[in-house]
């Protein structure tokens, strides 16, 4: 059993384009007024084809795992248990102290 922290997520890729205006007005009395004001647009891209839309995926980040269980054959031996836990390790990328092998009962 593999227990991971979220779901997949796909980054879509997104055009955007902002603008920036000021105005400074002074008045008879010897005062002035700065305004600014700012826009930003973002659209997501779309791909056209077949008559639908779809966005451009820009990247998948896969979910994070948070801990792996194996129940094994032959897992109630510490060297199996080594062996099968270093063999996680380095497919998964997970620190040893989240893998747990158990033996498995029939």
């Amino acid at each position: 059993m593999i227990v991971l922290k979220s779901s997949a997520e796909k980054v879509i890729h997104v055009d955007g384009s902002s603008s920036l205006a000021s105005t400074e007005e002074k008045d008879s009395s010897g005062g002035t007024r700065r305004i600014e004001s700012q826009e930003q647009e973002n659209s997501a891209v779309l791909l056209a084809g077949e008559g639908q839309n779809a966005p451009i995926i820009e990247k998948e980040l896969y979910p994070e795992i948070s801990g792996i269980v194996i129940s094994a054959t032959g897992g109630g031996d510490p060297k199996i248990q080594a062996e099968i836990s270093a063999a996680m390790e380095a497919l998964f990328d997970v620190p040893a102290h989240k893998i747990k092998v158990l033996k498995r009962v029939e």
